[in-house]
């Protein structure tokens, strides 16, 4: 009876697999994909000034 001997050289000693996104996951990332690269719409470096503007559009719409 042969002996079978499993080594890796400069790998996974296993198969690496990705599972692929669902249509809504890629939708999502094109989206924002999209998002990011448009300049009309406004992103914010400083969290504190993104929460601010959200608090004061909750406010000022009666939400």
């Amino acid at each position: 009876m042969a002996k079978s001997t499993n080594f890796c050289v400069g790998g996974f000693p296993f198969d690496v697999r990705l599972d692929q996104p669902n249509k809504e996951t890629i939708a999502a990332m094109l989206e924002a994909e999209r998002i990011a690269h448009d300049p009309s719409v406004k992103g914010y470096i400083d969290p504190n000034e993104m929460f601010a503007e959200l608090k004061e559009g909750i406010q000022n719409h009666g939400i």
